[in-house]
């Protein structure tokens, strides 16, 4: 009696042991995959708002077909938010999962985008139904050792004859197949959770390499715009006013026709120089001062206007290298713009320093405008705050419809230690 009352008792401990621990394994599992699905619902929002930025120009009306074409390119579908979301009982089995999150944006109703699971959570949902049928298979076979002890076996000798080595052999016999069993299954988890973190890690990195893709094809096209786009438009002003020089004054036509083969060639090596990845030529030659000077002659494009120029060339040196790329870039967009929408014939420059800041002055005479009813699909005032804000800078802007505009820039400055 005492031999069997012992069993019972390991029998009994040997449940609970495995009861927990698969409780255990069940919960650590949900977590995980909890939080698997949450960053991937994260990373396809910061994913679908870049690839929004990068597809709609800022300022623009976004549309169902923009809409339609962003999710596309990310691999999920679009649907109005206002839809009922299916009931996880409603998926077919061996369907893919799928999550969704809710989008708002200017001027359209909420939508729903909705893409596949990550294959690292669908593989944690299939780590969970295996750790919920071996706690299943556990608890059956430890049942039915218990109840074959418990139960009295039917004679099969005379009484007095018997004895429980028999039956005592053959439980121990379940219990080391259990073990085995339980030890074949406990590697093969441990196999499968490598498996999904190497398809996180995976999932990551390609996630990462997008990203740094979207930032940077965002970052090529505002400098195309603030740098090749506005030069060659200062060109086509120039050969514009050439037209009317050629039977009036051919000396100034042919020397503005020279001007402008000169203003070619730079723009020539600027894009190569884009190609490269190497810094603007006039910023490694001249300074900040003379890469000014020659971005305002290419914005000239003869017209009759005046600059009224004063650089603190102690001031810019405390910029870095790509501070000062980004400021020369501000400079040249805010004074296209006073010259192509303001129409200004006074234009004042001025770069100066504080104790903790390098400040750059654009302000102009030209016919001002609203800023709070701005409007277009121009790119101009957005790629001037993209950049401030990338440089860790401050951009204000005021202006008043026949007042002129005035453009503040703020940037903190280096210490004179850190000057390369």
């Amino acid at each position: 009696m005492t031999s069997l009352v012992r069993l019972i008792g390991y029998s009994a401990l040997l449940l609970v042991v495995f009861l927990a621990t698969a409780l255990a394994a069940q919960g650590w599992l949900q977590h995980q995959t909890d939080r698997l699905r949450a960053e991937a619902v994260e990373a396809k929002r910061l994913q679908f708002q870049k690839t929004l930025a990068l597809t709609v120009p800022p300022g623009a009306a976004t549309d169902a077909a923009s809409l339609r074409r962003v999710a596309e390119a990310i691999g999920a579908t679009v649907r109005p938010a206002s839809e009922p979301v299916a009931s996880p009982a409603s998926v077919p089995a061996g369907a893919v999962p799928l999550l969704s999150f809710n989008e708002t944006l200017p001027g359209l109703p909420a939508v729903r985008i909705t893409f596949a699971l990550p294959p690292g959570s669908r593989l944690l949902g299939s780590q969970q139904r295996l750790a919920l049928g071996l706690l299943l298979l556990v608890a059956l076979i430890v049942t039915v050792v218990v109840l074959l002890v418990i139960l009295p076996s039917r004679p099969t000798a005379p009484a007095g004859t018997q004895t429980p080595w028999h039956t005592t052999r053959a439980t121990m016999g379940s219990l080391e197949h259990l073990a085995k069993t339980s030890a074949a299954q406990t590697a093969e988890l441990h196999t499968e959770r490598d498996s999904r973190r190497r398809a996180e890690e995976d999932l990551a990195l390609k996630a990462r390499e997008l990203n740094l893709s979207l930032e940077e094809k965002i970052r090529l096209g505002r400098d195309l715009h603030d740098g090749i786009i506005q030069s060659l438009y200062a060109l086509g002003l120039t050969l514009e006013s050439v037209r009317t020089l050629i039977r009036t004054d051919p000396a100034e036509a042919d020397r503005r026709i020279e001007t402008c083969g000169a203003a070619i060639n730079t723009s020539i090596r600027d894009v190569r120089a884009y190609i490269t990845g190497l810094a603007p030529d006039q910023l490694q030659r001249a300074g900040f001062a003379g890469a000014l000077e020659r971005s305002l002659a290419e914005l000239r494009a003869g017209r009759d206007v005046a600059f009224d120029i004063k650089i603190d060339e102690d001031a810019a040196l405390l910029l870095s290298p790509a501070q000062t790329t980004e400021t020369l870039q501000i400079a040249r967009e805010a004074v296209s713009n006073a010259l192509r929408h303001g129409g200004a014939s006074l234009i004042n420059l001025r770069v100066h320093q504080n104790e903790t800041e390098v400040c750059l002055l654009v302000q102009d005479n030209g016919t001002g405008f609203d800023p709070a009813r701005r409007g277009g699909t121009g790119h101009g005032l957005g790629n001037m705050q993209a950049r401030a804000t990338r440089m860790g800078g401050t951009l204000r802007l005021t202006s008043q419809p026949g007042q002129g505009a005035r453009l503040v820039l703020t940037v903190s400055s280096r210490a004179p230690s850190a000057l390369s």
